[in-house]
């Protein structure tokens, strides 16, 4: 197992995971796609399987699909290849419920939930805003950190390259599945035009830039332990990332529980009202 760990121990990003996976309780790793997310997150779950914790993952590709049936689908469709507000208003409410209710149902300290926190466009922002229920105690407390990959923009440029490779020959069947470049440089311009609402950026180009990205992260997780990782050189492959080499089991949404939050919302929110919440997702 140990051989497939590519972050050096004795660097900066490389203690502080390996500090996390000894000592904290959940682990998020926020960020846009295309910044290296899947890669830490597997690089933590080894790490954390070294330290004898048993990982519990949350992931927002694999979350959303109990809101993504067909009839779910056919009252609030895709948004020109985006999902529905409803849908990801609903998604991270479920999660707030499903941190605490993991929480209780797992209270042996062996056990870590590591998660895939993509904020940009209201895709798990729920877990960063402080909230009036009884998960916020576990998000904000001591247990919790969330940790942001930047890459400086040569590694970001080399991420895509070797993105558009994996999604033509992947090695996994998820690689196949990753969001292709236009969409992760569609998404980067949301970040950025945020970040410019938001007096953030760092400059007038609309090109990746790590310190306009850092302002906006530290900004999203005002209220939650977090760290910036900044990344500046590209670790080796081993690999597909998505391949954890260790047992893990997945945090998902029973359809009846999607049912229940879907139809929470459509009684307490009109429709407008959540397109313009979800579209305001900066406003932390």
């Amino acid at each position: 197992m140990t051989r497939d760990i590519v972050i050096p121990h004795d660097t900066a990003v490389g203690m502080a995971m390996m500090s996390a996976a000894q000592t904290r309780r959940m682990i998020f790793f926020a960020g846009l796609p295309g910044v290296g997310k899947s890669l830490f997150l597997q690089q933590q779950t080894l790490m954390a399987a070294n330290a004898g914790r048993q990982v519990h993952l949350l992931q927002w590709d694999l979350a959303r699909a109990a809101f993504e049936s067909g009839e779910m689908l056919a009252e609030y469709p895709e948004v020109d290849g985006f999902t529905h507000p409803l849908i990801r208003r609903a998604v991270g409410q479920w999660a707030r419920r499903a941190v605490r209710q993991w929480d209780g149902e797992y209270a042996d300290r062996k056990h870590l939930l590591v998660g895939e926190v993509p904020i940009v466009g209201n895709r798990f922002v729920e877990l960063a805003q402080n909230q009036d229920d009884p998960a916020e105690t576990l998000l904000n407390g001591e247990g919790t950190i969330f940790f942001v990959p930047v890459p400086s923009s040569g590694v970001r440029t080399r991420i895509e390259e070797m993105r558009q490779a994996s999604i033509a020959n992947p090695k996994h069947a998820n690689e196949s599945r990753d969001a292709p470049i236009n969409v992760l440089q569609q998404i980067w311009r949301e970040a950025r035009e945020a970040a410019a609402l938001l007096g953030l950026a760092a400059d007038s180009t609309t090109d990746y830039d790590p310190e306009t990205y850092t302002r906006l992260f530290d900004h999203m997780l005002q209220h939650r332990n977090h760290r910036i990782l900044a990344i500046d050189a590209l670790y080796p492959a081993v690999g597909s990332v998505y391949d954890l080499g260790v047992a893990t089991s997945e945090i998902a949404a029973k359809p009846a529980d999607a049912a229940t939050i879907v139809a929470e919302l459509e009684a307490s929110n009109d429709l407008a009202a959540i397109s313009q919440s979800v579209e305001a997702w900066y406003d932390i």
